[in-house]
């Protein structure tokens, strides 16, 4: 077997390519996590769209995940919320059944085959903050 006009340069640099995806990830990481931390106090997530489109999602405002026929490519959370999957893009229809997910702040969801339309059309997210349920709890315990 011959190998093809492989110069050692080639064979230095097919690490770096294959790492190429990963590294758009990191960058589109840091963009959209500057961007929701940007938008505001009830800002918790910065989304690429397909096309370019970046934009955030307040608490409990309907974050879809296809704008005009663009599917979100990946999302940052820079709060932590929990989230109810929705059947409509405009989120009616409801999560059924109502259990939410808890995405902690720092995830980044990279919508990879388009997985995401299998868990719905859009969320609705709400404020997930842990620090005022733990005095809650103690509150109740006499604490």
């Amino acid at each position: 077997m011959k190998l093809a006009n492989i110069t050692p340069l080639a064979l230095l640099l097919a690490p770096l390519a294959s790492a190429l995806p990963q590294l758009e990830v990191i960058t589109r990481y840091e963009t959209l996590s500057a961007y929701c931390k940007a938008a505001g106090p009830d800002a918790y997530v910065g989304v690429l769209y397909e096309g370019g489109l970046i934009t955030s999602y307040n608490y409990n405002e309907c974050y879809p995940y296809s704008i005009e026929d663009k599917v979100a490519v990946q999302a940052v959370f820079c709060k932590s919320v929990k989230c109810f999957s929705n059947p409509n893009t405009n989120c009616t229809g409801g999560s059924v059944p109502r259990i939410g997910v808890v995405i902690p702040a720092g995830t980044t969801l990279v919508n990879v085959a388009n997985f995401v339309k299998l868990t719905g059309e859009g969320a609705t997210c709400e404020k997930n903050d842990a620090a005022a349920i733990v005095p809650n709890l103690l509150t109740g315990l006499g604490g």
